[in-house]
């Protein structure tokens, strides 16, 4: 986009947020899964799990098991907020683990290169 675009840009998205500043975070924010379909997501998590726990009576239950949970984590990661490009995928992992995995000697490092 040239500089004429993104001045015009900038421009509607200062009106919008003067006009209303809520609505404007919450689309700034990215995607959000609703209460409903949090409930939804919960409810076939289970049923998923139970299918799957039923693999030893019959195959197609532990598959059909897994099929929805791979359906439920697809439409979770789907509607998942948007991160910044700028996080590395190991800076994500940390994130993700609270830093569960991260080696103790580097981080002592970084710390007393400050």
């Amino acid at each position: 986009m040239n500089s004429r675009e993104i001045k015009i840009l900038n421009e509607i998205e200062a009106n919008v947020y003067e006009s209303d500043a809520a609505f404007a975070t919450r689309i700034a924010s990215g995607p959000r899964l609703s209460p409903l379909q949090k409930a939804g997501l919960a409810a076939a998590t289970i049923a998923g799990i139970a299918l799957v726990m039923l693999f030893p009576a019959n195959l197609v239950f532990g598959l059909a098991g897994y099929m929805v949970l791979v359906a439920v984590g697809t439409t979770a990661l789907r509607n998942r907020p948007i991160k910044p490009a700028q996080e590395t995928p190991l800076d994500f992992f940390h994130r993700l683990t609270a830093g569960l995995f991260r080696d103790p000697g580097k981080a002592e490092a970084e710390v007393d290169e400050f």
